[in-house]
């Protein structure tokens, strides 16, 4: 937990510093105009992969992976999206925006926990809906060493894609 709070405290940091919560950083993204964006995801997933797995070797966390639903994730995957591109915010970068008061993400904020709050209570009404249950689809093998090579490698990929990953504002001209 202590690891995943300091990868998260220097996320922001970097997020913050390189004004990765605004609007047209956001947007610039979403038109694939910038890849700066994907390129701190990129890095922070790749990190924080290495630094959840030392965790779980520790016995600091477990891994609990929930049944898939095809038609369910796909719904809130546009639902997401569609609150992403509506706000110009994700929930990392909205909460930044919270914190030097913009009031959007205040309302981004406030429609989420009620969103939530609404999905939690009609989840098991809507439960049919949801398309067939695929099960919990996990990539991670049961043996520690393997898991290991898996995530190191996953961690190292994302990490090299994050540095190379061009992008046109990122392009230096000579």
């Amino acid at each position: 937990m202590i690891v995943a709070l300091i990868s998260g405290f220097l996320f922001a940091l970097i997020a913050q510093y390189v004004r990765l919560n605004t609007y047209d950083k956001i947007i610039a993204t979403a038109l694939l105009r910038s890849h700066e964006v994907i390129q701190i995801l990129l890095f922070a997933i790749g990190v924080s992969s290495l630094a959840f797995f030392i965790e779980y070797l520790c016995g600091g966390t477990h891994i609990d992976v929930k049944p898939f639903y095809v038609v369910g994730v796909s719904v809130g995957g546009i639902l997401f999206g569609s609150g992403i591109a509506i706000l110009g915010h994700c929930p990392g970068t909205m909460t930044m925006a919270l914190a030097e008061g913009s009031l959007d993400a205040l309302f981004g904020y406030v429609g989420g926990i009620l969103a939530g709050l609404l999905f939690t209570i009609i989840y098991p009404s809507i439960l049919p809906l949801l398309g067939p249950n695929l099960g919990a689809i996990n990539l991670y093998p049961q043996s520690n060493v393997a898991a290991g090579i898996l995530v190191v490698a996953y961690a190292a990929l994302l990490i090299f894609l994050g540095f190379k990953l061009s992008s046109p504002k990122n392009k230096q001209s000579i």
